[in-house]
């Protein structure tokens, strides 16, 4: 099992959207969120993903595709 920290970055579109909820069911993922940032116009995620390394990798495509800002976050920064 492979693990990935990840930050995401939400347009307001998604704010009230069970992304991560879906994320974890459709690409069998294990989230853990370690910290979050809601306002009314944008989300704010830091997501340790566990999970098969090509479903991590699938996983992280299907949310740039939703138009999350997917970007990597080394684990100190938790």
């Amino acid at each position: 099992m492979a693990k990935r920290m990840i930050t995401l970055i939400y347009p307001q579109v998604l704010i009230k959207e069970p992304v991560i909820y879906r994320l974890s069911r459709t690409f069998k993922l294990i989230p853990n969120v370690r910290r979050a940032r809601v306002t009314e116009q944008t989300g704010e995620v830091m997501l340790e993903l566990d999970g098969e390394e090509d479903a991590l990798n699938r996983g992280i495509a299907y949310l740039a595709g939703l138009g999350i800002k997917v970007e990597p976050t080394p684990e100190k920064g938790c």
